[in-house]
This record gives C-alpha cells, sequence and structure tokens, in this order.
C-alpha cells in the first residue's frame, strides 16, 4: 500500500472523530480498493476491506481520473439509507495514489424536507382558501352595500307615499266639511235641496271613508318605514362585522403568506 494511504488509514478512527457529527470514513486506492474504514459504533461495514468499491453514480472515477474533490449524494436505495459526503483525492507526487471519501447519513435531513414540503403544500391550500373567504366577504360587503342603498331607495318612496297619503287625509277632512256644509244647505233649501242633501251625504261617507283608508295606510306606511329602519340598521352592522372579518382575514393572509416563505426557505436549505 502507498505510504500516505497507510499514514491515512493507520489514523482513521482519530480523523473522524474530529467530525462534530456521526461520519463513515474510507480510504481507497487508485483501483478503488477498500483499503481501511471507520465506522460509527454499531454500523457494520457496507463494503469489506480488500473488495472494490462500487459507485453507481461514476464520481468516484472523475475524482481519480482528474484528480479533483466532489460532493456526492447517494439515495436510500444504494445502501439502505440515503447518505451524502465528499470525496478527496490523495496525490503523491503528483500523481493520484487514491481517495478518501467521507459521508454521512441524511435521513433526518430528508425527512426535514419531506416535512417542509407538505407544511408548505398545507399552507398553500389554507392561503388559497382564506382567500377565496376573502373573496366572499367582498363580495358580501358589496351586495350588503347595494341593500343599504337600495333600502334608503325604499324608504325614500315610503316617506313620499306618506306624504301623498297625508295629502289624501287632508283632502278628506276638507271633502267631509264641505260635504258637511252642503248638506245644512240642501236642508235650508228645503224640498228643492233634497236631490243635493242625498249627494251631500254620499260625498260626506266617501270623505269618510277615504279618511280611513289614509289612516290605515299612514299606519301601514309607519311601520314599513320601521322595519326599513331596522333593516338599515341590521345592514350596517352586517357591514361591520363583514368590514371587520375582511381585515382580519387579510391580516392573516399576510402572516401565511410569510409562513409560506419560510417554509420556502427552509425546503430550499435542507435540499440536497
Amino acid at each position: 500500500m502507498n505510504q500516505k494511504l497507510q499514514c491515512i488509514v493507520d489514523n482513521l478512527d482519530t480523523i473522524r472523530q474530529l467530525q462534530d457529527r456521526e461520519v463513515i470514513i474510507s480510504v481507497l486506492d487508485r483501483d478503488k480498493v477498500v483499503q481501511g474504514f471507520s465506522l460509527p459504533q454499531g454500523m457494520p461495514p457496507q463494503t469489506p476491506i480488500g473488495s472494490v468499491f462500487e459507485d453507481p453514480s461514476g464520481i468516484l472515477d472523475e475524482v481519480i481520473a482528474r484528480g479533483i474533490a466532489k460532493h456526492n449524494y447517494l439515495p436510500k436505495e444504494v445502501m439502505g439509507f440515503p447518505i451524502e459526503g465528499n470525496l478527496v483525492p490523495i496525490k503523491d507526487g503528483g500523481q493520484v495514489v487514491g481517495c478518501v471519501i467521507s459521508s454521512y447519513s441524511v435521513e433526518g435531513k430528508e425527512k426535514v424536507r419531506d416535512i417542509a414540503a407538505r407544511f408548505q403544500e398545507s399552507i398553500h391550500e389554507i392561503d388559497g382558501s382564506v382567500k377565496e373567504v376573502i373573496c366572499g366577504i367582498e363580495t358580501l360587503f358589496k351586495m350588503l352595500t347595494e341593500m343599504n342603498e337600495m333600502t334608503s331607495d325604499v324608504e325614500q318612496d315610503v316617506r313620499e307615499a306618506a306624504d301623498v297619503v297625508n295629502k289624501i287625509s287632508s283632502n278628506a277632512s276638507h271633502s267631509n266639511i264641505l260635504a258637511l256644509n252642503a248638506s245644512i244647505e240642501a236642508a235650508r233649501s228645503g224640498e228643492a235641496g233634497r236631490g243635493f242633501s242625498v249627494v251631500a251625504t254620499e260625498m260626506g261617507k266617501l270623505a269618510k271613508d277615504s279618511g280611513s283608508s289614509a289612516t290605515g295606510i299612514k299606519t301601514t306606511l309607519s311601520a314599513i318605514a320601521g322595519h326599513l329602519e331596522a333593516i338599515m340598521h341590521s345592514i350596517k352592522e352586517a357591514n361591520d362585522v363583514a368590514k371587520s372579518h375582511m381585515e382580519n382575514l387579510s391580516s392573516i393572509n399576510a402572516i401565511l403568506d410569510q409562513t409560506i416563505s419560510i417554509a420556502c426557505e427552509l425546503e430550499n436549505d435542507v435540499k440536497l
């Protein structure tokens, strides 16, 4: 074995203990034959000393051929668990005589990445739902505003109708007085005013009926006006609630956007 490789093999355990995590360190010669390794306690060797190291990625060949260090990742299908690490060529007299591989498990890292991806997906779904709710509340807010405007128009119409009814009631009162006066004059006219007396009586009845109807309509319009006022008050309260919910949801949406950004950063940080 090359003297440099032998020196590294003799100090593998010390080199491994310099790492701040559980690493696997392997020493290979130029022909990719394993010359030695240092494993974390309890981990069985994957490749026996003296056997050829199999590298399905082909990066080891490039490291030995070109004499440059490389970083590599192997999925769990290769060794039973996902690993990544560095491959560093060993040179002696300017020639590559072997390679040192320092690798470590990234199973926890992959779990964090998967959790981050699922978390980001969930946040996106929540964000979409919140946006739909905001859109729905905005539509409701618009509808309530339109209803408030229509109710105001109806209230104005009721006031105008009430004015007309007041005029009818006033006219009925005047008509009733005129009918009474006409009856008195007809009585003074004796036999000549008998026919006019009948007309005056009927006019009096019609005036009374008109007055009664006007009073009933006025009472109804007053009740409608009261109901409209209650409706407008309810619409205003609903508007205020909708506006408050929309502001709260907008704040939640802003927080969700920030959370999505954090989830994206987390996923990028743990990408292999």
